[in-house]
């Protein structure tokens, strides 16, 4: 395959049943866009059969990789290892479960087209359709509270899985990202903000999946892991200066 233009990296963890549909949906979708793209299926050490899945679907479609990993990396140590090996000048990346409608992909994409070095996808702002529990909701806007406060963040949605990068202006933040789980995300937005990168925020429509790891209890770790990023970023200026 030539190389494409769009990378889209869909992290697997225990899903198969989610990602036997969200492989076809987004394939459709992909090719409405008109643009040259790869697929990486990001599967971290499933037990589920996630893995066979994903094999299905690379052996049947040569724009479609599976990156497999025996051992647990978690979701931000799987999309460090997918950008290793993507080739698009454009990496984006969403859930599995399709929280997030995937018409709003379009729109990601053209921020980038337009100029944006990350676009993410916000359901803060006035414009989304959201539809989720109270209780994630509380959790949601207390992590993202603290962010706001202890790292000086003027994003309004940090963890929402629908995100795209330009790829170049990516890699130079990774060797500085030390998280390799959920706060991935929030680290490299923080680390893209102190570096001066242009970051849009888009509407979208989400619908809360089924599964959910983060709820209230977990409130007290989130604030650890966000002091933890604020040492890094704040105090010890972890972050490229050169860019």
């Amino acid at each position: 395959m030539d190389h494409p233009v769009l990378t889209v990296v869909i992290p697997v963890y225990n899903d198969a049943a989610a990602l036997r549909e969200a492989v076809p949906a987004s394939i459709e979708i992909l090719e409405g866009l008109g643009l040259s793209f790869e697929m990486i299926l990001c599967e971290d050490a499933s037990t589920d059969g996630s893995r066979e899945v994903a094999e299905t679907f690379a052996a049947t479609d040569n724009r479609i990789k599976l990156n497999h990993s025996d051992v647990r990396r978690g979701k931000g140590g799987a999309l460090s290892d997918a950008l290793a090996q993507s080739r698009g000048d454009i990496f984006c990346f969403y859930d599995v479960d399709l929280s997030t409608d995937l018409a709003d992909l379009h729109t990601l994409i053209e921020k980038i087209q337009a100029g944006a070095d990350i676009a993410v996808g916000s359901r803060f702002l006035e414009e989304s359709t959201v539809l989720r529990s109270g209780d994630r909701e509380m959790t949601s806007v207390g992590f993202n509270t603290m962010v706001h406060l202890l790292l000086g963040s003027n994003i309004r949605d940090h963890q929402c899985g629908f995100k795209a990068f330009h790829r170049d202006r990516l890699a130079k933040l990774i060797p500085y990202v030390q998280a390799r789980g959920w706060t991935w995300d929030t680290e490299v937005l923080a680390i893209g903000q102190r570096c001066g990168y242009t970051i849009e925020e888009i509407p979208i429509t989400w619908t809360e999946g089924e599964k959910t790891n983060i709820r209230t209890r977990d409130i007290f770790s989130m604030g650890w892991a966000v002091l933890g990023l604020a040492w890094r970023i704040r105090i010890i200026g972890r972050y490229p200066k050169d860019v």
